[in-house]
């Protein structure tokens, strides 16, 4: 069975072999049926088709469902670094003037979307290293030095 998709449509062909089989013939392609790629596959088509073609095209219906919704997002997506970044900039500006109930539903949506993140593969990033704390009695030289240096062009 073939199943081309022109336009919205979905038509679903099968290949006979030629009736008198020689070098030159090629497989005639029999319409099957059409359907609207949106709507359900209509009962009498599906009632057409043999089991090996029903299963094949539950998978190819699957997939075509799969990279119709991809496409969908994907403006979404690419957004979606910036929408981020500008809410970040918002909370920190005015994180003080949410109620917990906004708090908690913001905390339970960035669980979501690291617990979606997680599942697709992207693990989170390693936190940046700090430099080590200094010890008790320990001084800074370098870092006294620059100040020094600045205090001394002022």
């Amino acid at each position: 069975m073939l199943i081309r998709e022109q336009g919205r449509l979905i038509k679903l062909l099968r290949a006979e072999p030629p009736k008198r089989p020689s070098i030159r013939a090629r497989a005639r392609e029999c319409v099957i049926g059409t359907f609207r790629a949106d709507e359900p596959v209509p009962t009498g088509l599906l009632d057409a088709l043999s089991r090996d073609e029903r299963k094949l095209l539950e998978r190819w219906l699957a997939a075509y469902r799969e990279s119709k919704a991809r496409d969908q997002v994907r403006p979404v997506l690419a957004s979606a670094s910036e929408k981020l970044e500008r809410l970040v900039g918002a909370l920190e500006v005015a994180a003080d003037t949410l109620s917990s109930a906004e708090a908690d539903q913001i905390w339970a949506q960035l669980n979501a979307i690291a617990r979606t993140l997680k599942r697709a593969g992207h693990p989170r990033p390693r936190a940046a290293r700090r430099p080590p704390a200094p010890l008790p009695g320990q001084q800074d030289f370098f870092g006294e030095f620059d100040e020094l240096e600045r205090l001394a062009e002022q």
